[in-house]
């Protein structure tokens, strides 16, 4: 695989000292937005004032979508991560619906607000290994259309709990074996490893590696070799991102480094629509303010592969999204740092 630079700039972040404490954006830190983000110096003077920023990276392939942003929240990296634990109350994004962390180990009333994925009976049943309106491995498309009885008149509260039971089998295979028990899609003509689809998203990010090398292992490795001041820990998600609702299962690692840094990173384990594998790194690193208050730098990138992004209408959905997506991660990383300083 081509290595890339994506994440010079969370790198930067994680290799400074307490030296550097300060509002201002350090030096190094600053080399990184301007020379692999293309960040102006009006940008880094917004990020200064405590604005969030955020800017699409070009990866040269259209399916291929990767974002980094970074916001300044008058905070502590505690609070921060308190509020991350608190998943469901944590106010992060206007495109989610519905939120809910997964207990330990998880049980299937966690699923109990979790919404039916928004197929028909013919959908279901018009499902093939190669062609399906959903993002499904084969043997869930067979179980799925073999154990309901779907022309009864309560089929769709029948199918409920055979979807809870099924993901919460999902998830505890993959506690148990890791990426390896991640589901194959099977909705298109060439099958989709999701663990497959991971793998190249961590493997592609060669500066985060340097950084933080025991997570991005445990990550990559998860259940096995998880380094000290490590947590984790799992939620589901209904969010609006297109014409039709995402449900995704996400599994978020954090992991406690010196000098009151953290290091996370979230996998997702599987959506029913437009994502094929999808992962996100986020740093906190604590500064102070001019004044001495506390306060830290939130830097996040996000990279994803997705549907929908070739042809010639795939070609229009990719110009929309190179538009959107980096107003939607800077209003989300505003939206983080409302809440936050909210509750100071």
């Amino acid at each position: 695989m081509r290595p890339s630079r994506s994440l010079f700039l969370c790198a930067a972040l994680c290799c400074l000292t307490s030296a550097s404490f300060g509002q201002d954006v350090p030096g190094l830190f600053r080399d990184g937005l301007e020379n692999e983000f293309h960040f102006t110096a009006a940008d880094i003077a917004k990020i200064q004032s405590g604005q969030p920023v955020a800017r699409l990276v070009a990866t040269g392939k259209p399916d291929d979508v990767r974002m980094a942003g970074i916001v300044l929240i008058r905070t502590t990296p505690e609070v921060y991560i308190a509020a991350l634990r608190d998943i469901e109350h944590f106010r992060m994004s206007k495109e989610v619906i519905h939120m809910h962390r997964f207990s330990s180990p998880p049980v299937e009333s966690d699923l109990i607000e979790f919404p039916l994925p928004d197929f028909t009976k013919s959908e279901l049943l018009a499902c093939r290994p190669g062609h399906c309106s959903i993002k499904m491995p084969a043997e869930e498309m067979e179980i799925l259309r073999k154990g309901i009885d779907w022309n009864a008149p309560d089929a769709t509260e029948r199918a409920a709990p055979l979807i809870r039971q099924r993901i919460v089998a999902y998830i505890y295979r993959y506690l148990r074996e890791g990426d390896s028990a991640l589901a194959v899609y099977y909705d298109t003509p060439a099958p989709y490893s999701v663990a497959e689809g991971l793998h190249s998203l961590i493997g592609n990010e060669t500066h985060i590696a340097q950084s933080m090398p025991e997570l991005i292992r445990f990550a990559s490795e998860f259940p096995a070799r998880r380094p000290a001041g490590t947590e984790d820990f799992l939620y589901w998600q209904e969010a609006a991102f297109g014409l039709k609702h995402v449900l995704r299962t996400q599994h978020v690692l954090i992991q406690k480094l010196p000098e009151g840094r953290y290091a996370i990173i979230s996998k997702m384990l599987f959506a029913t629509h437009y994502f094929r594998a999808a992962i996100e790194y986020s740093y906190i690193y604590p500064v102070r303010t001019p004044s001495g208050e506390p306060a830290i730098y939130v830097a996040t990138s996000q990279r994803s592969y997705v549907d929908g992004m070739t042809g010639v209408k795939g070609a229009i959905i990719h110009r929309v999204a190179e538009s959107r997506s980096p107003a939607t991660l800077a209003n989300n990383l505003r939206l983080a740092k409302e809440f936050l300083e909210h509750r100071r």
